[in-house]
C-alpha cells in the first residue's frame, strides 16, 4: 500500500507539474533538442566540450563544469539542462578562444547521477542551454534498468529440480560498499531532476529509487529514496571570467572523479562522497590561459537513528550510535588552457554527539586528496588520484562521509580497519584512469564528431594500503585494476569486452577473482540518449572468495559465489 500511494504521489507531482508549464507555455523538452534518429548539422557541436556562446545573464556550461564535461557543482540554474551524449574521449570539441569551455573541475554535480561509463564508450553528458528568459521550468532525467541472473550448477538436485540454478541478484563478490565492487553489474537506478528558476537562483528537487516495485519480489523501503536532494543555486557573480555559485540545502557533493565526464568505470569517488545539509560555495577565475576554482563548505544532517532503533531492512539498517556528524571541506584547483589540472582537497568530518553509547569517544574523519587529469584531444584522457583517509575513534561517525561508497566509521571497520580498530586507522589511495579514442586518434588533425565507427579504449585501476589497531586488518592491500574496450560498428550497433581482476588481499591469491566480459550494444543512433546491453560474464573465484547475503547482508564462506551472469541493461538519459 505504501508503495503504491508514493508512485500515485509521484505520478500526480509529474502531471501537475507538467499541465502547469504547458499552461505557462513552458516547454519541458530540451531547448537545443532533436530528433535522436537524424544527424545534427555538419558544424554542429557532439559534445557538451563544444563551443558555446556565453551570455551574462545565463547559466551555461562553460560556467562550471564537473569532471570532464557535467556542469560542476551549483550549476543547476537558471537555464535548461540539455543531457546529450558524448562519445567519450573522442567525440570532443576543442576549446574555444576565450577559454570557458574544458572538461576539468574539481567535482561532479549534485543533479548528475550517480552512474558508471556506459560499455559503448557514449557518456550522459549534461549541457545547460542557452536560454535567458527568466523563470522557467526543466525536467530531466536517468534509467539505467539491469536484469542480472547468476548461473550455478547444483550440488545435489533432489527430485524435481534442475541442476541449473538462477539467482537475481547474481551471488558474486562486490557489494557496493565493498573494495570489490566493480560496477561491471549495476543495480537499478531512477533519477529525475525538477528545477525552476531565474539568471540569479533556482531551485532543484531530485527524485531518485535504486529499485523498481513492480519487477521485485521482495519491497525494501530505502530502496524508494523519494526525494533524494533539494536545494537552492544562487549565482552571485556572473561576469565573463569571475563567476561564484553557492549551493544551500539537501545535496551530495563528490571528489575524486575518475572518469572524464563521470564517476569512472568503477562508480566510486576516489577520494569521498559527502551527502546531507548545508552549503557549499564555488568560484571559478580565468586568466589568461588559467583557470582557477575555489569549493568550500559545510553540511550537518537533520537527524540520527534514536537511541534503542532496532537496525533493519525497513529503515536501512540505521546504528543508534552513529551520532549526527558534521563537514568541513575545502577544495582548490587549477587548469592550463582545459588541457591539464591540478586538485587538492581538504575534508574534515567530526562527531560530537551525547545521544550514544555512554561510553564511546567523540571521533572524527580526515581526508587530504591530490588529483591531476589530461584532457589532450586525439591523445585521450588520463586521470590519476590519490587520497589519504585517517580516521580516529570513527565508530560514531555517521554516512554524512563515504570514503570508497563505505557510509561513515561503521563502514570502513566493517571493509577496512576491523571491527576491533576502535574505528582508528588510515587508507592510503591510488587511482587511474585512461581513455582514448581510436576514431579520433586516426581522424587528427580532423575534428572526429562520433558519428562514424570508432573503437573506445580503456584502462583503470584503485589500490589502497591499510594501516589499523586490528592486527588482523593492519598493513593489508588491496588492488583491482581493468581493461575495456567497445567497437561501434554501425549506428545502431557495436560490441564490447571488459576483463576485471581484484585482488581483496594482496598477500592471499586465494581471495583474488577476475571477471571476463563480452558484450552486445544496440541504440537508435550513433549519438543517442539510449542502450540496451545483452552481455554474458564468466567468473574465476578463489578457494576464498566470500560473497554477502542475508538480513543483514554479511560476508558467508559457506556460500559458492555464481560462476556465470548474463545481464539485460536498458539505459536512457534526457
Amino acid at each position: 500500500m505504501n508503495s503504491r500511494l508514493i508512485n500515485l504521489s509521484a505520478l500526480f507531482f509529474v502531471g501537475t507539474v507538467a499541465r502547469l508549464a504547458d499552461a505557462q507555455g513552458v516547454n519541458l523538452a530540451p531547448a537545443n533538442a532533436t530528433d535522436p534518429l537524424r544527424a545534427p548539422p555538419p558544424d554542429a557541436a557532439t559534445s557538451a566540450t563544444g563551443p558555446a556562446t556565453a551570455n551574462d545573464n545565463t547559466v551555461t556550461v562553460d560556467e562550471k563544469k564537473s569532471a570532464g564535461g557535467a556542469p560542476a557543482q551549483g550549476s543547476v540554474a537558471a537555464s535548461t539542462t540539455t543531457a546529450q551524449t558524448t562519445n567519450a574521449p573522442g567525440a570532443t570539441a576543442a576549446p574555444s578562444e576565450s577559454g570557458d569551455e574544458g572538461p576539468l573541475a574539481m567535482g561532479l554535480a549534485p543533479f548528475i547521477p550517480p552512474a558508471s561509463k556506459l560499455p559503448s564508450g557514449a557518456t550522459p553528458n549534461y549541457e545547460h542551454s542557452k536560454r535567458i528568459d527568466d523563470w522557467h521550468f526543466d525536467f530531466h532525467g536517468y534509467l539505467n534498468l539491469p536484469l542480472v541472473v547468476g548461473l550455478h550448477n547444483r550440488k545435489n538436485a533432489y527430485e524435481g529440480q534442475q541442476k541449473l540454478s538462477l539467482h537475481t541478484p547474481p551471488r558474486i563478490p562486490g557489494d557496493l560498499e565493498s573494495f570489490d565492487y566493480t560496477g561491471l553489474m549495476p543495480t537499478p537506478y531512477a533519477q529525475l531532476n525538477f528545477s525552476y528558476g531565474n539568471s540569479f537562483v533556482a531551485a532543484t528537487v531530485i527524485i531518485a529509487a535504486r529499485s523498481v516495485t513492480d519487477a521485485t519480489a521482495y519491497f525494501n523501503p530505502p530502496d524508494q529514496m523519494g526525494i533524494n536532494n533539494a536545494y537552492l543555486t544562487f549565482k552571485l557573480l556572473n561576469k565573463s571570467n569571475d563567476k561564484i555559485y553557492l549551493d544551500v540545502g539537501a545535496f551530495a557533493n563528490r571528489y575524486g572523479i575518475m572518469g572524464e565526464y563521470d564517476l569512472g568505470r568503477y562508480g566510486t569517488p576516489l577520494i569521498a562522497k559527502m551527502g546531507g545539509m548545508g552549503t557549499t560555495a564555488t568560484g571559478r577565475f580565468t586568466r589568461g590561459d588559467l583557470r582557477f576554482m575555489g569549493e568550500a563548505g559545510i553540511m550537518g544532517q537533520l537527524n540520527k537513528a534514536p537511541v534503542g532503533e532496532e537496525p533493519g531492512s525497513w529503515n536501512g539498517y540505521s546504528d543508534p550510535n552513529t551520532g549526527t556528524s558534521f563537514i568541513l571541506h575545502g577544495h582548490g584547483s587549477v587548469d592550463y588552457k582545459r588541457r591539464a589540472s591540478l586538485a587538492l582537497h581538504g575534508i574534515y568530518t567530526f562527531v560530537q554527539d551525547d545521544r550514544v553509547a555512554p561510553s564511546q569517544k567523540d571521533g572524527h574523519i580526515s581526508i587530504l586528496g591530490a588529483e591531476t587529469r589530461f584532457s589532450v584531444g586525439r591523445f585521450g584522457h588520463l586521470y590519476l588520484g590519490y587520497a589519504n583517509t585517517s580516521a580516529i575513534d570513527a565508530r560514531g561517525v555517521s554516512s554524512v562521509i563515504r570514503v570508497l561508497n563505505t557510509k561513515g566509521g561503521p563502514g570502513l571497520m566493517s571493509e577496512y580497519l576491523g571491527p576491533n580498530s576502535g574505528g582508528t586507522g588510515s587508507l592510503n589511495t591510488l587511482g587511474f584512469e585512461y581513455d582514448i579514442s581510436l576514431g579520433n586518434l586516426l581522424r587528427s588533425p580532423g575534428h572526429f564528431n562520433g558519428r562514424a565507427p570508432d573503437v573506445s579504449l580503456g584502462a583503470f585501476g584503485i589500490f589502497t594500503a591499510i594501516s589499523s589497531n586490528d592486527k588482523a586488518y593492519d598493513s593489508k592491500k588491496k588492488f583491482k585494476y581493468g581493461l575495456e574496450g567497445a567497437y561501434s560498428m554501425a549506428s545502431w550497433f557495436a560490441v564490447g569486452g571488459r576483463y576485471d581482476r581484484v585482488l581483496a588481499d594482496m598477500d592471499d591469491m586465494t581471495r583474488t577473482h577476475s571477471i571476463a566480459t563480452a558484450r552486445l550494444i544496440f541504440r537508435s543512433d550513433w549519438q543517442s540518449n539510449d542502450q540496451v546491453m545483452l552481455s554474458y560474464s564468466r567468473l574465476f573465484n578463489g578457494s576464498s572468495v566470500w560473497v554477502k547475503e542475508g538480513n543483514p547482508p554479511v560476508y558467508s564462506p559457506t556460500i559458492v559465489p555464481d560462476a556465470d551472469v548474463v545481464s539485460l541493461i536498458a539505459t536512457m538519459w534526457w
